[in-house]
């Protein structure tokens, strides 16, 4: 019997394995599927050392099980050392600012927008790029873009994808140290979300620079707290799911589309609201490299909040850049996010 539920599982994982490279667009279920290769891991991680430990023949199928699905373990956990060079670099900041806590609901003793504004204005990063900016020029608090230009040192583009009747602005925001030469914008489908990008020239070289925000859950992250929470809203929380993952992936499909002409090298910024399993990520993965899984180190879990478990921030590049160093800036609480930042290098020819 132990066997036979063995090879089921074995079985299952599989197909769970396949689910990234199905897009949700044209199979939804795919997407459900995506969200159990974690909990497989962990599960067949604790089945190989069981047997083991038992002295049991079954370990072979949580050995395979892992042993194929080795590509979910290099993105689910990374350690690498700093990549100490003499050649010339860059970094970039990515980072979802939920509107700088504008609003009052938003704020605590812990999470003052100034304060966040402070923050990245004495950051170092040489290009910031920022999810769900808000700006109000006539506002001395929250006249944000003049304070991130910090007196010209970074040009930026800023694309308003709502104004407020107050005309403030919300949208995405990209600021750069270096000469900004192009910028454009790229409609994501089913949402009014977008991507912006900007050509930038570091020394004699141009990199373009894509900072986007995929669709989000819009789930109450309290309704998945507790049992009876979920019992009353699971209907509502599917749903929810399943109009995410359609959506990112057509989001995605349109801004792998749109990346693979670009003339230059890329690094593709954002909060991509899906986990380092799904059709979103891999994806990305096959065009690109990740920053986290070259560079990075632990869990790179870059959500703060009760779902603290999700890395949904991420960096991905081209191959004609090398990422020296990859963070998740976990001291940086103002936001639902924490920020993630890579410094860069170009490769030697």
């Amino acid at each position: 019997m132990a066997k036979k539920l063995n090879i089921v599982l074995l079985l299952f994982t599989l197909v769970a394995y396949a689910s990234p490279y199905v897009s949700p667009a044209d199979a939804w279920l795919a997407g459900f599927f995506s969200l159990t290769i974690p909990v497989l891991l962990l599960l067949h991680a604790f089945l190989l050392a069981y047997y083991i430990v038992k002295k049991k023949n079954w370990y072979i199928y949580p050995l395979i099980a892992l042993a194929i699905g080795y590509q979910y373990l290099l993105a689910s956990f990374s350690v690498s050392g700093s990549l100490a060079t003499d050649s010339p670099s860059f970094s970039v900041l990515s980072y979802n600012v939920r509107v700088f806590n504008t609003y009052a609901y938003l704020q605590d003793e812990n999470t003052p927008g100034q304060a966040m504004v402070n923050w990245l204005t004495t950051d170092s990063a040489d290009i910031k790029c920022l999810q769900e900016y808000y700006n109000d020029d006539r506002s001395p608090v929250f006249n944000n873009t003049e304070q991130l230009s910090d007196q010209g040192e970074y040009q930026s583009y800023i694309l308003p994808t709502l104004v407020n009747r107050i005309g403030a602005e919300f949208g995405l925001a990209t600021f750069s140290r270096f000469p900004i030469i192009y910028r454009g914008a790229l409609a994501l489908p089913d949402s009014a979300h977008y991507g912006i990008y900007t050509d930038v020239v570091i020394n004699q070289d141009t990199v373009r620079i894509y900072n986007v925000h995929l669709q989000s859950m819009s789930i109450d992250e309290n309704d998945l707290s507790d049992f009876e929470r979920v019992r009353n809203n699971y209907a509502t929380v599917f749903h929810k799911l399943k109009h995410g993952f359609v959506s990112r992936a057509s989001q995605v499909d349109n801004l792998v589309n749109h990346l693979q002409s670009s003339p230059y090298p890329v690094v593709v910024c954002g909060d991509f609201n899906d986990l380092p399993y799904s059709y979103t990520y891999f994806t990305l993965r096959r065009q690109l490299h990740n920053a986290f899984e070259r560079a990075g180190n632990g869990l790179g879990f870059s959500y703060n909040g009760r779902l603290f478990f999700l890395r949904i921030d991420n960096q991905f590049y081209s191959d004609a850049l090398e990422s020296g160093s990859y963070r998740t800036i976990r001291g940086v609480t103002y936001s639902d996010h924490f920020p993630v930042k890579t410094r860069y290098t170009f490769t030697k020819n």
